[in-house]
């Protein structure tokens, strides 16, 4: 069976442009994925444009192929900045548009040269550049854990290689300009790449955006919406895990219960607008001086739980105080107005207590008592009493 070169770029044609339809519909469906919409621009140009470009070698008009390039070279800047878009990342327009004002500007050049073979050469440089340009930046953005990056990552860089590959073939004179890729050149693969690519990165492109999605819906279950907290439920859930992983190592396992004094008086007096305020600049105030592997909970109204595995009630209990200064001395005032916020907290470990429920109730007591002795202060749990602040150990 004999293959006709121009023959094949008809399904490639019509395969782009069946997936730019494809990924309308799925930008219709996933209106909070707008990168889906310069996909399907993309895609859907390049289906024009191959298609204009298959009359033109067809008919033999080389100004219907210059046309159909031109087309085509717009798509690779399309697909990089979708890629931005999906990680909300803006996109220069003049990068946007240097592949092809340069691409225009060698075709337009008065000068003498061949301009058919650095037009073209011009087109395939841009999809080179913008879509390695496009790998970095999902490459740049794979801490968002979504297997499908990965991919469409890959067919990416195929379709990089290819028109790389035709670079050099227009450079030794074995690339055929007047005419489509010969079967037999290094170019010649894309007829049956170009459908793989086609087919292939729509999919996986609706996939990374409907992975994005879950692990949203996957997080607003587990996070608090206020304060980017864990909420009591996931909180309990890691922590107990935490626990059990510093009993099976044989390492110290504390925690700490924060509430903040008086926060009825703020939403009574200034609106609970300045009560969500203060909770989401506390929640803040935690972050910071946390180290990397300790967690964070909201375990409800102005009520904080902090576990800090591999951590002694010494050092907890620095960290508490480290807390309870930080948002003290930054909270003397809210929008101008007096406030002088302040927040107790309890501490306990795991040298008095073996589970996460009793360890949670003595640090809950430490801090009752915290409240009672006068508020805005550390203190440790009954059975903790060695984490006497006059014996506390300073550490950094």
């Amino acid at each position: 069976m004999h293959l006709d070169s121009l023959t094949l770029m008809v399904p490639n044609a019509l395969a782009t442009a069946l997936t730019g339809l494809f990924l309308l519909g799925a930008w219709l469906h996933f209106r909070s994925a707008p990168a889906l919409k310069w996909w399907a621009a993309a895609n859907g140009i390049n289906g024009i444009g191959l298609g204009v470009l298959t009359a033109g070698l067809a008919w033999q008009m080389p100004p219907i192929v210059v046309v159909g390039v031109g087309l085509t070279t717009i798509v690779p800047a399309l697909i990089w900045g979708g890629v931005r878009r999906f990680n909300n990342q803006r996109t220069p327009l003049a990068l946007l548009a240097a592949g092809t004002v340069i691409w225009l500007a060698i075709c337009l050049a008065p000068f003498g040269h061949d301009h058919q073979k650095w037009s073209t050469l011009a087109s395939f440089a841009s999809w080179c550049v913008y879509l390695s340009a496009a790998i970095w930046s999902l490459w740049s953005a794979r801490r968002e854990k979504l297997n499908a990056r990965w991919p469409l990552a890959a067919l990416l860089a195929a379709h990089a290689t290819m028109f790389f590959g035709a670079g050099f073939e227009i450079l030794s004179g074995a690339f055929a300009l007047n005419g489509p890729p010969r079967l037999g050149t290094f170019f010649g693969a894309i007829h049956f790449e170009a459908i793989l690519y086609a087919m292939g990165t729509p999919i996986f492109m609706v996939l990374m955006c409907k992975e994005r999605i879950e692990l949203g819906h996957l997080t607003t279950a587990r996070v608090d919406a206020l304060t980017g907290t864990a909420n009591r439920s996931s909180f309990f859930e890691d922590a107990g895990r935490l626990l059990a992983r510093c009993q099976q190592e044989g390492s110290p396992f504390s925690l700490v219960m924060f509430d903040l004094d008086r926060f009825k008086t703020v939403n009574d007096t200034l609106g609970h607008q300045a009560g969500d305020s203060l909770l989401r600049s506390f929640a803040d105030t935690v972050r910071a001086a946390l180290r990397p592997n300790d967690l964070v909970g909201r375990y409800g109204g102005e009520e904080f739980v902090v576990v800090l595995p591999a951590a002694t009630i010494e050092t907890a209990h620095v960290i508490a105080e480290r807390v309870r200064r930080a948002f003290a001395d930054s909270h003397r005032f809210l929008d101008g107005q007096p406030l002088n916020a302040t927040v107790s907290a309890g501490v306990a470990s795991t040298s008095s207590v073996t589970t996460l429920e009793a360890l949670v109730g003595a640090a809950d007591k430490a801090m009752y008592a915290a409240k009672k002795a006068g508020r805005n202060r550390v203190q440790p749990a009954a059975d903790d009493r060695s984490a006497d602040r006059d014996e506390i150990i300073r550490v950094a």
